[in-house]
């Protein structure tokens, strides 16, 4: 396993706001349209995921590396880009954040891709050695992750009965780990947000003087998803919803006032993410 001593970089605070109102043709968005698809945050930059042809873990390392308080970030670049609030959240309440990140790899126990699964059963190995006293989980429940069964190709609806049993199966594995029963529940997941069925930034750029029209639906493709079946089923609830921060009741958004939320169809950017750090301190519960 590699592991990275992170620096987290001081960024502009920005502050959250509420509509699309005021933003419009001539907005100054932020970040800009050009270089939105770029804001993936201090965890990508830092080299905090293996490449694809590796199998061993990477562990960046944020907040208070000396603190005896450990809380580790497992799964995804949907999980990776939770990483901005995350690191602030560390260095406010004195956590020392560990990293466990690979991207276009379930973290749902389920044979994928054979690098896949093995950096996740190295993952598991490296994640109960760190004792970590909380976890966060969270991953993309998009269209990637189809499944191959008997050497048949399966739909992503097809595959989806696995993908919930297979996530069941990881949370309840990380739930046994020693350093999480002897504390009571620690395990929190970070649903997965809404793809967008185009890219945001573009849309902005094509429509500067509607941004309302960039709007899409407020429904999840694959129904709840197998990350918030896989807790339901291991009790981990309350999870946390971004939908909450995203959407109104009917629709989500590209853009709240002048700041870009989305950097591609299912990523926000990290100028975004930065502004719902107190809004995720209040849901993580620790």
């Amino acid at each position: 396993m590699k592991i990275k001593g992170a620096v987290a970089t001081a960024f502009l605070s920005l502050t959250l706001l509420t509509g699309v109102a005021n933003a419009g043709e001539g907005t100054e968005w932020v970040p800009p349209l050009d270089v939105a698809a770029r804001d993936k945050g201090e965890m990508a930059f830092d080299g905090c995921r293996p490449k694809p042809e590796n199998i061993d873990p990477v562990m960046c390392v944020y907040g208070d590396p000396d603190s005896d308080r450990t809380v580790a970030l497992v799964g995804d670049s949907h999980a990776m880009q939770w990483g901005p609030p995350l690191i602030r959240l560390a260095e406010r309440r004195g956590w020392r954040l560990v990293t466990f990140l690979r991207a276009g790899c379930p973290i749902a126990q389920v044979k994928f891709e054979s690098n896949c699964d093995q950096w996740r059963e190295l993952a598991f190995e490296e994640i109960k050695d760190q004792r970590p006293g909380r976890i966060i989980v969270s991953t993309s429940i998009a269209r990637r992750y189809t499944l191959t069964v008997r050497g048949r190709p399966l739909s992503r609806r097809g595959s989806e009965k696995i993908l919930r049993k297979g996530m069941t199966h990881t949370l309840k594995r990380l739930s046994r780990l020693p350093s999480l029963v002897r504390r009571g529940p620690r395990l929190k997941l970070i649903r997965d947000q809404i793809t967008a069925p185009f890219l945001p930034p573009k849309c902005l750029a094509e429509h500067p003087d509607d941004p309302e029209f960039c709007r899409f639906a407020r429904k999840r493709k694959f129904g709840p998803g197998f990350d918030m079946i896989g807790a339901t089923r291991m009790g981990l609830l309350p999870a946390i919803d971004p939908l909450e921060a995203l959407c109104n009741l009917r629709w989500c958004y590209s853009a709240r006032g002048n700041v870009v939320i989305y950097r591609d169809s299912d990523h926000l950017t990290a100028t975004y993410a930065r502004t719902l750090t107190d809004w995720l301190g209040e849901r993580i519960g620790f």
